[in-house]
């Protein structure tokens, strides 16, 4: 139990001054993005837990009556102690902060750092709680699973081994394969759905599947011949979250009105039609627009897009960003992506397994104003249809005030002496580095081998097999995608390769003298600061790693990003035993601590060759589809052995809470012209952003409130079968 009892994390805030450089125009179309944003942030809740929005309508009612500080008093008055009010403030931001009760990074659920009885006594003696039939309803329906510590509670992962709301209560993996024989042989694609089983079978003996889709429109459509076994049924739904989804639908035709140039207008045309219809192809449409849509003032993306908390790994959490671009810091992005084409043939494959033109694609710093999801990364490669991707091309983003807050006070954990100073002084150099890499030539590069509808190749039969030297003898067949066929392992699997490329490149001169064209860093340090970093998060991430519970269970890890930077931490271990050694040693708080020594020395020799020849194969093993074989190689290097647990103590002993963002909100004033309001960086300050953004100074605040309401309670009879009945 103590390992999810929330340990409260450092609340960070974002530098976003550039607001007040921008013109009234972009400041509008700014303001009814903020809006929709958040809006659409709702659905998270849904897509997380069963309780969650119910906890996050709680809180909202709770502080919306009374600030932090009146609570504060009244707890006090009442005999509750300090120590246990901050730690009941500190779930409710922390609730906020990652969209929900289970962390954003490592989806393991926290739960409060007070015991169930005071919080109790301090809901109820709240005004909400006493003034509302409703807000008691909702606390005695979540505060059972708020506490909630059954193993399959613990963490997002199909039963029993844990919990999702991407499924019903009763699916299980098999199922989620079975329906997506049918997807793929209709190339749908499963970003926008969720999957529901009855819980009892049919007068015939048969389970009942239904396939919800998000749409504003309510519609049914019943599938013959889904190809699915004569035990089974499937139906499409249309309609899951529709009073969001109306209220997104909406909240767009504003943004519509506010947008920049045409092609904006025509992008939230599209992505309205795809809110409205279901319609994948209709975001695909917008995402298009979107590519083109080139150094906009003004940059925001929308939609069901990263597919890291879907225990198959094909369905997306919706997510919103609103950025403003920083054209001074971006101008260094689109130097690397000017070069682009002379650093590609540096990748460890042949031409052969490169796209046959690099798409050049738009590549800017942003200043984040929202986003509007579980949690906020540092970079960002999108969109992430293959198809596009392929062939009209695709944004790299990169969150250029997350960096800032993130690297305002880096710790240096587990390093030696030696490399203490050199670490901080280049830590953040190194970073912004290796995520251009990341992002631009990670996610950016690389050919998928497919076989068009009309039985011709994308590649030609020169081709050579990276392994075999023979011809290729797998490839994409029509309707298949890189996330239908490696399902969950297709993220860490993409992340790793993308990771692998930061640093195999990260040595290129003409690369590190885009990022210094001033001379500021020594180039030398720069890499082996990148080289150490790696290594360093390879090992911390050994946190997000759930042992086997049972002879015939290898383990589980929880977060795509650990997954991959572990690997590439074993491929370093294992390539010469004098490259990476870990020590353990006595800290000077005396308890068991790790020392990382990393010979700078071979790093050239020595480690990039191992990386360069990992990197190849997962190149090969992606371009060619192969799953089976893919799988089993990228899968050996993520097994932790039992020397690496050993490890995993004294990490998780010494582990350091991820913090979070307080967001700054926009309003429109009685004059109509927009203002952006900043909060302290703090619980209280979380809360009371998320108190203001629903408030009803928003157009759509309290109306997105009761539709989560409404959305929350028809969900419970896919968790509860009671509820069903």
């Amino acid at each position: 139990m103590d390992d999810n009892v929330l340990v409260c994390p450092d609340v960070l805030s974002l530098d976003v001054k550039s607001f007040d450089l921008l013109s009234e125009s972009e400041k509008r179309y700014l303001y009814a993005l903020d809006e929709v944003a958040w809006i659409g942030a709702l659905i998270d809740l849904i897509q997380l837990s069963p309780e969650a929005a119910g906890i996050f309508l709680l809180s909202q009612n709770i502080f919306e009556k009374q600030t932090v500080s009146e609570l504060s008093d009244l707890a006090k008055s009442n005999g509750i102690r300090a120590e246990d009010f901050d730690a009941f403030v500190a779930y409710f931001a922390s609730i906020y902060g990652n969209l929900g009760n289970y962390l954003s990074f490592g989806d393991t659920k926290f739960i409060p750092a007070v015991n169930r009885e005071v919080f109790t006594n301090i809901v109820e003696l709240t005004d909400a709680y006493k003034s509302s039939d409703i807000v008691r309803e909702i606390f005695e329906r979540v505060v059972d699973s708020i506490y909630s510590t059954h193993p399959g509670r613990l963490r997002l992962a199909f039963p029993p081994e844990g919990t999702t709301t991407y499924y019903s209560a009763n699916c299980t993996r098999s199922d989620a394969e079975l329906v997506q024989s049918f997807l793929n042989s209709r190339k749908m694609e499963a970003y926008n759905t969720r999957l529901v089983k009855s819980f009892e079978k049919d007068a015939k003996g048969r389970d009942n599947y239904i396939l919800l889709v998000a749409s504003a429109e309510c519609r049914e459509e019943e599938i013959e011949n889904p190809g699915l076994p004569q035990s089974s049924t499937l139906k499409v739904q249309y309609g899951d979250y529709h009073e969001l989804m109306q209220l997104i639908v909406s909240g767009i035709t504003a943004v519509k009105a506010a947008a920049l140039n045409d092609g904006q207008k025509k992008m939230w045309s599209e992505y309205q039609r795809s809110f409205q219809t279901g319609s994948i192809e209709a975001h695909k449409a917008g995402s298009r627009h979107w590519v083109a849509d080139k150094q906009p003032a003004v940059e925001s993306y929308i939609g069901f897009i990263e597919s890291y908390r879907d225990p198959y790994g094909v369905r997306g959490e919706f997510e919103t960003f609103v950025a403003i671009v920083d054209k001074d810091v971006s101008a260094k992005f689109q130097n690397l992506v000017n070069c682009a084409s002379s650093f590609l043939p540096l990748l460890p494959w042949p031409s052969s397994y490169e796209k046959d033109v690099f798409l050049e694609p738009d590549f800017t710093s942003l200043d984040i104003i929202s986003f509007a999801t579980s949690g906020l990364p540092v970079g960002i490669n999108i969109p992430n249809y293959d198809d596009i991707r392929q062939n009209i091309g695709f944004k790299n983003v990169s969150l250029g005030n997350v960096l800032k807050a993130r690297f305002q006070d880096p710790t240096a954990t587990f390093l030696c002496e030696k490399d203490k100073q050199c670490y901080l002084t280049n830590v953040g150099q190194a970073f912004e580095i290796q995520v251009g890499l990341h992002e631009l030539l990670g996610h950016g590069s690389g050919k998928l081998f497919r076989r068009k509808d009309d039985g011709s190749f994308n590649f030609r039969s020169s081709v050579r097999d990276l392994l075999t030297g023979g011809d290729l003898t797998y490839w994409y067949e029509p309707g298949e995608t890189w996330d239908s066929k490696f399902s969950s392992l297709a993220s860490p699997f993409e992340e790793c390769r993308a990771e692998c490329v930061g640093v195999y490149l990260c040595d290129v001169a003409d690369v590190l003298n885009i990022f210094d064209s001033e001379n500021k860093f020594i180039p030398e340090d720069v890499i082996y600061i990148n080289w150490l970093s790696m290594v360093r998060s390879g090992l911390m991430s050994l946190e997000f790693f759930t042992p086997p519970t049972s002879s015939g269970d290898s383990g589980a890890w929880r977060q795509a990003h650990c997954q991959a930077r572990f690997a590439i931490f074993k491929v370093i271990l294992d390539c010469d035993p004098t490259v990476l050694q870990i020590e353990t040693v006595k800290g000077e708080d005396k308890n068991p601590d790790l020392r990382i020594h990393l010979d700078r020395s071979k790093l050239q020799s020595v480690a990039k060759p191992a990386v360069g020849e990992f990197l190849r194969k997962l190149q090969y093993y992606k371009s060619t589809g192969n799953v089976k074989d893919g799988s089993a190689f990228f899968l050996s290097y993520c097994a932790p052995t039992s020397e690496h647990m050993e490890w995993r103590k004294i990490v998780i002993a010494r582990k350091k809470p991820r913090p979070f963002y307080v967001q700054p909100v926009t309003f429109e004033s009685a004059n109509k012209t927009i203002t952006l309001k900043n909060y302290p960086a703090s619980n209280e300050g979380i809360i009371q952003s998320f108190i203001d953004r629903y408030s009803s100074q928003r157009k759509f605040g309290p109306a997105a409130l009761k539709a989560l309401k409404s959305v929350w309670d028809r969900d419970q009879a896919y968790f509860y079968p009671s509820v069903a009945e």
